[in-house]
């Protein structure tokens, strides 16, 4: 069985190594390029996402030997293993049946949000998972805190809102002590252990930071931007909390997981899984509408969630009902049908744009590029990362991308005046417009479309487009436009 959960796993994540990434990942794989090439993030290359990001796709891209496959193997290999090491906890725990049917809708629920792979939400919900699992061993080493604590500060350096778990970690210590379950020195002492690791990975990206003086860059980009990105107060959160539930459907597990977490921590207070639950869903549930954008990758970090709810409702239920195997797995399946149908037909589509080798219009847009302005600097107007990796280049500016652009803010307008400035001072040979929804277009051909905040910050961007660069030609639907004085 434990061989049937790998090949469930690989058909449903094997196609990543076939397929591009999507265009957010292809950003922090830009970023990890200019890690490996000797740039620094955030100074040489501008994005809001933590280090710790960019340092799993240098190291990636590194082990590639310059590739992205490097980068796929590591997600592969975390996948595998995060979710091996949950169905012998759920085996051994619960029954195997259990472990297969639980361990099965996380795989899928990992699926039907992964956009992908390589994005921030998947490494915080395997580094959440692998926590969690360490926590409930027997015996609780002290190594194992210490990851627990490490992990804590690579979710943090991640992105600020995925330490949902260890607030509800600092939650279920604090009635540990109410109850009388643990002393103060024991949970003291957990958190000192904690600490090591916190601390240890604390030290390295801080030499890295201080020693590349990007400190303060970092800062700026992963919690000054981010914090005025989301903007969201309580209401909004809560209209926003209620909006994933009913877009993304297969919430009901966990509510319902919610539910009968408190029924039965009721009824013993010794389950730590249950309390854990109790105060973990709600404050996942509220760090992942913090934006009031529902994106889906933003509920990656749903995973455990449906994985232990799926867990302890099963095992309720049979406990409270004679149920059989059969009758389970009949229940299962409907609950299956009526919640994971999209990632079965996304998984049904990735296989057939693999056998049917769709083409990739990046790919033809890069081997043009190669082959016409194989020496020309590239700057791409929108959010088109993958040419940039696919070309092996580097924009000129710090500003390789620019959908932030679109938010009329303080904190982007200053920004849109340091990427004109260097627009200007670094003279990008080649500008490639490709035409992105929502940004306003080179030749204003859609300037009827964008709001008056954008047009408004990116005036002076257009006026240099006119009075400095010429369009050459239009392929693959994307505009070329080079300077004047080369032509």
């Amino acid at each position: 069985m434990k061989k049937l959960f790998v090949l469930l796993a690989l058909v449903l994540f094997a196609p990543i190594f076939f397929m591009p990434f999507y265009t957010d990942a292809n950003v922090f794989v830009y970023m990890g390029r200019l890690l490996v090439s000797g740039y620094v993030p955030y100074v040489d290359g501008w994005d809001h996402k933590g280090v710790s990001l960019y340092l799993i796709n240098a190291i990636g891209y590194g082990i590639g030997l310059k590739s992205i496959i490097g980068i796929k193997i590591i997600e592969m290999l975390l996948i595998l293993y995060t979710f091996m090491r949950v169905f012998n906890f759920l085996k051994k725990e619960y029954s195997l049946l259990i472990a297969v049917i639980a361990g099965s809708f996380g795989l899928f629920t990992l699926k039907y949000f992964f956009d992908g792979g390589n994005m921030t939400e998947e490494y915080g919900a395997l580094f959440s998972l692998l926590s969690l699992l360490l926590l409930l061993k027997k015996q609780v080493r002290t190594i194992d805190y210490a990851l627990i604590g490490a992990f804590f500060v690579l979710n943090f350096t991640l992105r600020a809102n995925l330490i949902a778990f260890w607030v509800a970690l600092f939650c279920v210590y604090l009635v540990q002590l109410i109850l009388k379950k643990e002393s103060f020195k024991d949970v003291l002492m957990k958190f000192v252990k904690m600490g090591y690791g916190a601390v240890t990975i604390v030290l390295i990206l801080g030499i890295y930071l201080l020693s590349t003086n990007s400190l303060h860059e970092f800062i700026d980009a992963a919690f000054t931007f981010n914090f005025s990105y989301s903007g969201t107060g309580k209401s909004s959160a809560i209209s926003t909390i209620l909006a994933s539930v009913k877009k993304y459907h297969l919430g009901v597990i966990f509510i319902a997981g919610f539910i009968v977490a408190i029924l039965r921590f009721l009824k013993d207070k010794n389950r730590k899984l249950e309390l854990f639950l109790i105060f973990w869903i709600p404050i996942e549930l509220y760090f992942g509408n913090i934006s009031d954008r529902l994106y889906a990758h933003y509920y990656m970090m749903w995973v455990p969630l449906v994985i232990f709810s799926t867990a302890i409702i099963i095992s309720e239920v049979r406990e409270r009902i004679q149920m059989s195997n059969l009758l389970v797995v009949i229940v299962a399946g409907v609950v299956f049908v009526g919640s994971f149908y999209v990632p079965t037909y996304m998984t049904l589509k990735n296989w057939e744009w693999i056998l049917l080798k769709s083409g990739n219009q990046s790919e033809n847009v890069a081997t043009h590029i190669s082959d016409n302005y194989k020496d020309d600097t590239l700057l791409v107007w929108g959010n088109s990362s993958e040419i940039y990796n696919q070309t092996n280049k580097f924009s000129p500016t710090v500003f390789f991308y620019h959908s932030t652009f679109k938010y009329d803010t303080e904190f982007i307008r200053k920004k849109i005046e340091e990427f004109n400035q260097q627009v200007v001072e670094k003279k990008p040979a080649l500008i490639l417009d490709t035409k992105r929804n929502g940004m306003i277009h080179l030749d204003g051909a859609n300037a009827s479309e964008i709001d008056e905040g954008q047009k408004r910050n990116l005036k002076e961007f257009l006026r240099i487009i006119k009075a400095d660069y010429v369009l050459k030609e239009q392929k693959f639907g994307f505009d070329f436009y080079v300077l004047k004085e080369n032509e």
